[in-house]
């Protein structure tokens, strides 16, 4: 089994240093080639790559003008080896295992078509763990999430996964006519997904594999986004299920309406058990406090829109009360307010004024 890694670049020289180096030192059980397509960098991109073709083996496709993401990748398939292709962002750092989590997905079942990893950003929430649909646009669903929640966990089919990072069988590419190089720079992945699942196989997101995403770092990268959003809706709105909120019921969350309506924003009722949590109410018991405001602050990111963090702020506030970091406490309870207001929480603003003379005091609400 061989895989091709096939890697558009277009300038952004230090994120493809960090992405070609990634790969080089990640051990890997299954072979594999490199090729980058470079659609016209400027010079200090251009003498890097022309160093890498010298010093490795990676192949190097120079486009003397900017063909976008779907060409360049359809260029290289006509030149990969593999009977696998990756295609990987140029703004992405690969893990241990990488490859083996897409390679054992996609060997599980025969109807499997198309792979997509777990994607996060460099501060390690979610970026991408699959995309949903419903009525207004199009979701990396359980953006900014802990990769550690449960949601973001599970192997299952989607709809569609992103390109940042997309395992296919190179017969399957072929015959489905690759990329289609009507879109510029955005949806060619999603459209690829969608002719996928019309010939009756699976598009798949597993959470083994997992890269790091700088996200939509190449300039230019939205300048198409109308047009292509156009092109994908005119050619697959009737074929869309608008199944966000189905996804979310199936991972125990559920949209809370009446608080987007009254405070804006969005909010999501999480009947999952967040484990940071209990983590840290035990490490304020046991007196561990500068362990407990890291847990806490790992159970405020476990679901970044659950109604939850307003009570688990309020818990951080007290731990800050009990630690004499007024300011602190104070801070947290002020979040709190601009969202809920109340009488409970101005009190409690005020005690620490009582406690503090620095911080001034507000008068409760009536």
């Amino acid at each position: 089994m061989h895989f091709s890694l096939i890697i558009p670049s277009y300038n952004n020289l230090l994120l493809l240093l960090k992405c070609i180096q990634s790969i080089q030192k990640t051990e890997s059980t299954i072979a594999h080639d490199i090729i980058i397509i470079d659609n016209a960098s400027s010079k200090d991109t251009l003498q890097y790559l022309q160093c890498l073709q010298k010093l490795t083996s990676i192949r190097i496709i120079f486009n003397k003008t900017n063909f976008g993401f779907a060409k360049a990748c359809n260029q290289a398939v006509k030149i990969a080896k593999g009977e696998h292709l990756i295609f990987l962002n140029n703004d992405t750092e690969v893990t241990h295992g990488w490859i083996e989590g897409l390679a054992r997905c996609i060997l599980s079942d025969r109807r499997i078509g198309v792979v997509g990893c777990k994607l996060l950003y460099p501060d390690n929430t979610v970026q991408h763990a699959g995309v949903a649909f419903n009525q207004v646009k199009v979701h990396h669903i359980y953006r900014n999430f802990s990769p550690s929640h449960p949601a973001v966990n599970k192997l299952r089919e989607f709809q569609a996964v992103t390109a940042a990072c997309m395992l296919v069988p190179r017969k399957l590419f072929l015959s489905l006519g690759g990329f289609d190089e009507s879109f510029i720079n955005g949806f060619e992945d999603l459209d690829f997904c969608f002719r996928a699942r019309s010939k009756g196989l699976k598009v798949m997101y597993t959470p083994e594999s997992v890269v790091i995403h700088h996200e939509s770092k190449t300039p230019g990268r939205h300048d198409h986004h109308a047009h292509n959003a156009s092109l994908f809706t005119s050619r697959w709105l009737p074929s869309v299920d608008h199944d966000l909120d189905k996804i979310y019921a199936e991972d125990g969350l559920r949209r809370q309406v009446e608080y987007e309506k009254e405070i804006g924003g969005k909010w999501l009722e999480d009947s999952n058990p967040n484990h940071f949590w209990n983590q840290a109410r035990s490490l304020v018991v046991s007196g561990d406090y500068v362990e407990a405001e890291k847990i806490f602050a790992h159970a405020l990111s476990f679901n970044p829109y659950d109604v939850r963090r307003l009570s688990i702020a309020e818990e951080l506030s007290d731990l800050y009360m009990k630690w004499g970091r007024f300011s602190d406490a104070q801070a947290c309870l002020d979040a709190i307010i601009r969202v809920t207001p109340s009488k409970h929480l101005l009190q409690k603003k005020n005690l620490i004024a009582t406690l503090d003379p620095s911080i001034p005091t507000d008068s409760p609400q009536k």
